[in-house]
């Protein structure tokens, strides 16, 4: 099982150019930000599911231009996995022919482009080996983490979140985790808003992860740009954790 990262950032104009989307072999999207702009036709249309973590435009934006770009290249739909409150705002607020066409009903409703399906909090599938299952963060309402495995090893993504003590709990005995992708958007000084705005500040990270075992890699996404060093910075002067800062053009094989 291969993961490429597509892009990584917590916004626009710094190191890492590209907002979240990671590929897992060739035909596995989680998230669909701005990195899919890395990919060209070809790949695109090899994309046969898609697991969104939230609705947020720097996580889906990527989806509404992908589904554009295969229909009518692809002998079956995208599939779209992700809670009911996640699809339903996408479908309500970004599919509703107003910001963009609803192409579950593009050529027609019979053959979509797009079709959605519901993933449970703690729901699990198997794709041809690559079990993924959904644990629920603390995040915008209904928000989730996705632990991505083989029989061998895996990783889990944060996708965005804040303190989520039952997620840790859940995976801190998991022998098949080798790392971990997890949101750190914030420095320290900017608490207040980490903590307004439901993300990870290394404090915040460092303390919440405490029960999680030395041997899992911790990669840090979604650094506000400018302040991807001092975020870094905090984050190893607090704790012993090796912790790295995920980049675009990662690649990891599990």
């Amino acid at each position: 099982m291969k993961l490429q990262v597509l892009g990584c950032a917590g916004g626009i104009g710094g190191r890492e150019r590209l907002t979240t989307s990671l590929l897992v072999d060739r035909d596995i999207l989680l998230d669909a930000g701005t990195g899919l702009a890395s990919l060209d036709v070809d790949q695109l249309v090899k994309i046969d599911h898609v697991f969104i973590t939230h609705s947020h435009l720097d996580h889906v934006t990527g989806l509404a231009l992908l589904l554009d770009a295969v229909q009518g290249r692809k002998n079956g739909p995208v599939t779209v996995h992700a809670t009911e409150k996640i699809i339903a705002s996408l479908k309500k607020h970004l599919f509703n022919w107003v910001l963009w066409p609803d192409f579950a009903t593009i050529p027609n409703p019979q053959n979509p482009t797009l079709r959605w399906e519901p993933i449970e909090p703690d729901g699990t599938i198997d794709l041809g080996g690559r079990i993924i299952t959904a644990y629920p963060v603390n995040h915008t309402v209904g928000s989730v983490a996705y632990w991505v495995h083989n029989q061998a090893a895996g990783f889990l993504f944060s996708g965005d979140m804040s303190s989520t003590p039952a997620l840790w709990s859940a995976l801190q005995n998991e022998k098949r985790l080798m790392k971990v992708i997890v949101d750190c958007s914030f420095a320290n000084a900017d608490m207040d808003i980490a903590n307004r705005s439901m993300h990870f500040c290394p404090r915040t990270l460092i303390a919440d992860i405490e029960s999680m075992p030395h041997a899992v890699e911790f990669l840090i996404y979604h650094l506000k740009p400018g302040h991807e060093d001092l975020i870094m910075q905090e984050l190893r002067s607090e704790s012993s954790r090796g912790f790295r800062a995920l980049k675009c053009g990662d690649s990891f094989i599990f």
